[in-house]
């Protein structure tokens, strides 16, 4: 049977736009944290702590965020968290106190796990099943651009004062105006799901584990990636374009990607992509020397990692529906606070273990047990019903 939606254009736009505008207020304002906290003199202790925060909100916020939205619907907790985002962001500029940052930090995290987990759901519940690959990579590729452009905009309006500070908090509330134009039509994701968060990661392992490994891959590999080019002889200048070009691949090669799960088995997909992740890991020591191997393999292995997520998100909407969509988000974000907060400590810990390749080998070993994990489930999903 053909399948029959409705025109979601609106919708679509008013996702992407509202995602867009999050990603650039939650990337311009976490270095402004830091940076501001460093000028008044507090340790890489303090400043590493409050920028754990955000992880920390969706590592112990998201497993609410199902009941909480069966309780007062999607429209009132996009609106609550929206405005609460982007109140907290403005009250970083009128408060000095060490302890209210944390708090307000805290509850930036909340409201944006709020914001991301129901756009991912509302997303999935819009997307047409024979474009969902690519609807999912449109998603992911401007949320990137979106967290791409915030560290460039410190560069436009400064850093210091209470101004950028302002800046950001406004920032977020074109995200309602994008709101406004789908004229209150929010998906229902009031049902009840079928099983808890605990017991998602036991359903859908491969889904799980692709959403800890590209986190993880977040805070260790775009974390370190700088200090990794620096330790092995490149100018701080080009380090820092290392990363650049990573973004570059999450952004130019997840539409690819997202056309290849809608044309062949999306099983296979992340398998590649999770392939690509190993490869590039692995290959990264060989050629950081080597500037016209090392600018491709960047943006392939970015795009590469990045399109596990992706496939992962098409999959979940292939899959769940209703209030088990909203649970398998929620179980996303518990595992995205988690790899965001053990992917530093753990590479971290391992470039000065096993210097100077530490970060790439430990991120090869994260893939390669993704890769195993895969084909351990196309094995099983493939078996025999007699062997069963």
């Amino acid at each position: 049977m053909q399948e029959t939606k409705p025109d979601n254009t609106l919708a679509l736009v008013a996702i992407i736009a509202a995602i867009t505008a999050m990603a650039v207020s939650l990337s311009l304002t976490i270095p402004l944290v830091s940076l501001s906290l460093e000028r008044r003199g507090y340790g890489s202790d303090i400043i590493g702590l409050m920028g754990s925060l955000p992880a920390v909100s969706f590592l112990l916020g998201s497993p609410f965020i199902p009941f909480w939205t069966r309780l007062f619907g999607v429209g009132k907790m996009l609106w609550g968290a929206l405005l609460l985002a982007s109140v907290c962001i403005l009250a970083l500029a009128i408060s000095d106190n060490i302890y209210f940052w944390f708090v307000m930090r805290l509850l930036i995290g909340f409201s944006m796990a709020i914001l991301f987990l129901i756009s991912e759901a509302w997303i999935n519940t819009i997307a047409r099943e024979k474009t969902r690959g690519r609807t999912i990579a449109i998603y992911v590729s401007t949320m990137t651009c979106g967290f791409a452009f915030g560290p460039i905009l410190i560069n436009i309006i400064g850093a210091e004062g209470t101004f950028p500070f302002i800046i950001s908090g406004l920032i977020v509330l074109p995200a309602g105006l994008a709101f406004l134009l789908v004229g209150g039509r929010f998906p229902d994701l009031s049902a009840k799901s079928r099983f808890s968060i605990l017991s998602f990661f036991r359903i859908a392992p491969m889904i799980s584990a692709a959403a800890l490994l590209v986190a993880f891959f977040d805070g260790s590999v775009l974390t370190l990636l700088p200090v990794y080019g620096v330790k092995n002889g490149q100018t701080l200048e080009m380090a820092v374009l290392m990363t650049s070009a990573l973004l570059a691949g999450n952004i130019l090669l997840q539409f690819p990607i997202g056309w290849m799960a809608d044309k062949y088995d999306r099983n296979w997909v992340i398998l590649g992509c999770g392939i690509v992740g190993v490869a590039g890991a692995v290959l990264l020591p060989l050629v950081i020397s080597q500037p016209y191997l090392l600018w491709p393999l960047l943006i392939i292995w970015g795009g590469g990692v990045v399109g596990t997520y992706t496939i992962a998100l098409v999959i979940m909407g292939q899959e769940f529906k209703g209030g088990d969509l909203i649970t398998a988000t929620a179980a996303i974000g518990s595992l995205w606070g988690l790899g965001s907060l053990i992917g530093p400590v753990t590479a971290g810990v391992a470039m000065e273990v096993i210097k100077p390749h530490g970060m790439p080998y430990t991120f090869a070993v994260a893939c390669l047990i993704f890769v195993l994990l895969v084909l351990w489930q196309l094995r099983r999903s493939h078996r025999p019903l007699n062997n069963r």
